[in-house]
């Protein structure tokens, strides 16, 4: 048995529910086809976003292999700039940090690297970026805070790299004994510096004391 027995009544039931409900339906298609097409405007604006910033990124790494630092940094700056949120300004700022230190200036390049390090969405990327600046704080003589950047386990591919940091700070201080680790670490380690150049700072602290 049907619910409305003639095809009056349900015409009536029809207008009757669209009279108490039918302002709040149609604001809700309306609202679904606004999220739908904004998410899609948003979509499409993320993507050019991405493109240009891949394109001024491409054009700053031509700049540096053609040795033109001054265009090479205002692209890297643009990047910065225009494109704080994507990888690629992460990107820009590292090369921009190579950059600052050909310039002698690591002033500079510590600067970008901190941003790198704040910006950084990627973390197989965290570890390159914290050996970058904290080679960059030793070589200012910034030792306690280089030592700080590189504390604790650090990826197979940095570990070694991180030791020998380690023992040049430590060589620096005149630690002698806590250089030498370091670099026995880095030498016993699958990846690192040449086994020559660790030989030659290991030499280069003298004999042990108990030798």
């Amino acid at each position: 048995m049907d619910v409305y027995r003639t095809d009056e009544e349900q015409v009536e039931a029809i207008r009757a529910w669209w009279r108490e409900n039918g302002r709040s339906a149609l604001f809700g298609v309306v609202l679904g086809l606004a999220a739908i097409f904004g998410w899609r405007s948003w979509q499409a604006w993320e993507a050019a976003q991405t493109e240009a910033a891949s394109a001024l990124y491409q054009q700053m790494m031509e700049a540096v292999r053609a040795g033109q630092s001054v265009d090479a940094t205002k692209a890297g700056e643009r990047i910065a700039a225009e494109y704080g949120k994507s990888s690629y300004a992460v990107f820009a700022r590292l090369a921009l940090a190579g950059l600052a230190m050909d310039a002698k200036d690591p002033d500079a390049a510590a600067g970008h690297l901190r941003l790198a390090l704040e910006q950084n969405k990627v973390a197989a990327l965290e570890p390159e970026i914290r050996l970058r600046l904290a080679r960059v704080l030793a070589a200012r003589g910034k030792h306690d805070e280089a030592l700080a950047l590189i504390a604790g386990p650090l990826a197979d591919g940095y570990a070694a790299a991180a030791d020998e940091l380690r023992g040049d700070i430590e060589s620096a201080r005149g630690n002698v004994d806590a250089a030498r680790s370091a670099y026995e670490k880095a030498r016993s380690a699958p990846a690192g510096a040449s086994d020559e150049l660790l030989d030659l700072k290991l030499e280069s602290l003298g004999p042990r004391a108990d030798s």
